[in-house]
């Protein structure tokens, strides 16, 4: 069978892409399997399992790009796919040249993995602006006003425009929808996805984990510094809670737009000395043994949150906002907090709790660790995986 794997980022910049190559790594090692990629980057690039194209990176022209057909990017796949004859496309996010690309990969069988709520909200946040709490239905004419948010109206209306735009041709084409939470399942299903199923992504097999190099005044944030990942929201909170401890410390690992903006605020709430921007890792493994606990903040519904996993392999606690899978994967006071990113406070005292009381936080790793060593099995997601494909060839 030959497989190939379709991501509009090809680089390991978020969880997406961490599962994207993941995914490709592990099917690599399947007897009678043949694994291909593509994606786009800021360079075009062509080995022999992969190919890259030349991406849109201002938001303006990869909206376009949405809506538009681009005959060169159309003929581009077209000739990767004559080249390579795959038996099956997994697509994953396709935010960039969406309408070229369904174009040309519409004669053969695909299935696709939701990786946020992008396929239910034209925002994707699936937020409500009067309470800011989760839509229940997805985005409805009803709600219409409610998933706006902070968006110019013009620009609201060209989102909806591409997002239903593109949902038509996803529930045309695609023959099956994999979910990495229940709760995405059900919202995809309320929305007419009737071939959605819930298959969780792959952790990191661990058997073992240690407090030894733990800090116990210390906190990490692993990914995209972005206003959906509710990171100026948890520099307040961290501000307030060295208030009353001044030995905590917080680490933030990760790139995005909002990177020169939070060196600012860093530099206003005179935290330059306790606060650590330390980039895009593609190694955590440090980071997660030397927290007392992972900040898990989106202000957004979060489809999964690869981190959290990660953090719960590793045996840490997590203080995660009420938003799509947090209050899934948390047990809130068995391995780790639920809190509302918009209750001032809430997360700050939250923070003090666990940094005031380490073999509590240690307790609620351990539960964390328990859970999803019983959640998760890497080769039954696998497994399920390559039924999908084998189902959506023969259908």
């Amino acid at each position: 069978m030959r497989i190939l794997l379709i991501n509009d980022n090809h680089a390991p910049i978020g969880g997406a892409e961490q599962y994207f190559f993941d995914l490709k790594s592990r099917l690599k090692k399947v007897p009678g399997i043949e694994v291909f990629s593509l994606g786009f980057g800021q360079k075009p690039y062509h080995a022999q399992d992969e190919i890259i194209l030349k991406g849109n990176h201002s938001k303006l022209t990869k909206w376009i790009g949405q809506i538009i057909f681009y005959p060169p990017i159309y003929f581009k796949i077209r000739r990767y796919l004559k080249k390579i004859r795959p038996d099956i496309i997994h697509i994953h996010n396709i935010k960039q040249y969406s309408t070229s690309l369904l174009a040309a990969i519409q004669s053969y069988p695909v299935v696709q993995t939701i990786h946020d709520y992008g396929a239910i909200c034209p925002t994707a946040y699936n937020i409500h602006k009067n309470n800011l709490q989760a839509c229940p239905t997805g985005f409805k004419w009803q709600c219409f006003f409610q998933h706006q948010l902070k968006y110019n109206f013009v620009v609201y209306l060209f989102l909806i425009y591409a997002f239903l735009k593109i949902r038509k041709k996803q529930k045309k084409l695609i023959k099956k929808f994999i979910a990495p939470s229940p709760l995405l399942v059900n919202y995809l299903k309320q929305n007419h996805f009737t071939h959605a199923v819930y298959i969780p992504p792959f952790v990191k097999a661990r058997r073992h984990y240690s407090f030894d190099k733990i800090k116990p005044h210390h906190f990490l944030f692993a990914g995209q510094l972005g206003t959906h990942k509710g990171i100026h929201f948890l520099l307040e909170e961290f501000a307030l809670a060295r208030q009353k401890n001044n030995l905590l410390t917080l680490t933030l690992a990760g790139t995005g737009s909002m990177e020169s903006v939070l060196h600012r605020r860093i530099k206003q709430l005179d935290l330059e000395a306790s606060v650590y921007l330390v980039g895009w890792q593609n190694n955590l493994e440090l980071y997660y043994q030397e927290c007392v606990a992972v900040i898990f903040p989106s202000i957004w519904m979060e489809a999964f949150g690869l981190v959290m996993a990660d953090a719960m392999t590793h045996a840490r606690a997590i203080i995660g906002s009420n938003r799509g899978s947090p209050p899934w994967l948390i047990d809130d006071n068995q391995t780790g907090f639920i809190i509302d990113p918009y209750q001032p406070g809430m997360l700050a005292e939250k923070i003090l709790m666990l940094a005031d009381h380490l073999e509590y936080a240690k307790k609620l790793g351990k539960n964390g660790y328990e859970k999803i060593q019983s959640l998760i099995d890497n080769e039954a997601t696998l497994k399920q995986i390559i039924s999908c494909y084998l189902d959506a060839s023969t259908g």
